[in-house]
């Protein structure tokens, strides 16, 4: 009896493994092939840096921290990409903009698209200089609707600036760019730092918000609106771009348990979803 016991855990463990290593296998092919979507959230700390790929369709949003450049650059060279066709920089604090000024000294970068405000920080000034004489630099006051192979992008920029700016010292998180994209029958939602106030003036204006996954706002951090936010977006699936010493906070992984959200974090590894216009698989690089 005990020897049939071990016989099947043997064999549990055995499907387990083979499990995990078709996925591993799905999610690193996955980013080679023409006819997926890929999205690659780099582990970069309590910091965002997204590569969002499909066919020879390259975005890059946000770069992380100063010193997260060059991990950056060396992830998409790792990935046999040296044409970025947008890069996108969600706000100004320096875990997004960080490594932008090294990525556009070390990338071959089309195009730039920025919220419409000034920043303080030294990593934005630096980025600037990197900017000197792009032609194609954007700062959004109005959404823009992109189209990018099968990717359909709308970009949404802060609308109510007033409010937003005299609610608080800190407002450069709620000046947010906004990102949906539609990828064949799924979609997905990128949310930048937003926090209370830009989550209640979105879900005032009559969007339909729902997607199939979001990335997270402020790395996991709590805030009271959230729930609004997850009723209106029912995400299947969550990643929050966190750090194992600034984890997700319990009250917003609890929002997510409650809501039958399944979550993935960027603590220890890459989190990579790979989707071919129907089909969501997201797992660990």
């Amino acid at each position: 009896m005990r020897k049939k016991q071990w016989a099947g855990a043997l064999i549990l463990i055995l499907v387990l493994l083979l499990s995990w290593l078709g996925m591993k296998r799905l999610l690193l092919s996955g980013s080679q092939s023409s006819g997926k979507l890929v999205i690659t959230a780099l582990s970069v700390g309590k910091a965002d840096a997204l590569i969002i790929q499909e066919a020879d369709q390259v975005l890059l949003m946000d770069t992380g921290e100063w010193e997260d450049g060059e991990t950056i650059v060396q992830e998409l060279q790792k990935r046999g990409i040296h044409h970025i066709d947008r890069l996108l920089i969600t706000h100004f604090d320096k875990d997004h903009v960080g490594g932008a000024a090294y990525v556009m000294e070390h990338m071959e970068v089309a195009s730039v698209i920025l919220p419409d405000y000034e920043g303080d920080r030294e990593e934005y000034r630096k980025f600037l200089v990197s900017l000197e004489n792009h032609p194609d630099v954007r700062r959004l006051t109005e959404p823009l609707s992109i189209s990018e192979g099968r990717m359909q992008l709308t970009i949404y920029p802060a609308e109510q600036v007033q409010e937003i700016q005299s609610a608080g010292e800190e407002y450069d998180n709620d000046m947010s760019l906004v990102t949906s994209m539609v990828y064949g029958e799924r979609s997905f939602l990128f949310t930048g730092d937003i926090e209370k106030t830009r989550i209640r003036q979105m879900l005032a204006d009559g969007t339909d918000w729902r997607h199939d996954w979001m990335k997270m706002p402020h790395h996991g951090r709590y805030q009271k609106a959230l729930k609004e936010l997850l009723e209106a977006v029912a995400p299947e699936e969550a990643v929050i771009c966190c750090s194992n010493k600034n984890p997700a906070e319990e009250k917003t992984l609890g929002l997510l348990e409650e809501s039958g959200v399944q979550v993935w974090d960027t603590a220890d590894r890459a989190v990579v979803t790979v989707c071919d216009g129907s089909r969501l698989e997201t797992g660990y690089e």
